[in-house]
């Protein structure tokens, strides 16, 4: 086995409970973790944008969003604790 094969075994072993990072120069340079992870990651990546960029239509229908019953109950609690502050 050559010694790149011994490291990744070894960081690959590592990376299951955790990503590891590997650095070159003192710099992550690559991260390895489980695939699964990697996978979910990538079907969760979101983009950040400008309510400028937004079309009317759109901004239309964020406006007319009704907060769920977990959102209500969370802000009745944050309400009691600072109505007792």
């Amino acid at each position: 086995m050559t010694e790149l094969q011994v490291h990744l075994a070894r960081h690959a072993a590592e990376s299951a409970p955790r990503p590891v990072g590997v650095s070159f120069d003192g710099e992550v340079r690559f991260v390895i973790m489980p695939f699964q992870d990697y996978e979910r990651l990538s079907r969760s990546q979101r983009v950040a944008g400008r309510t400028e960029d937004l079309g009317s239509d759109m901004l239309e229908a964020i406006r007319a969003v009704e907060p769920g019953q977990g959102s209500k109950e969370a802000e009745a609690r944050s309400n009691d604790c600072v109505g007792r502050g």
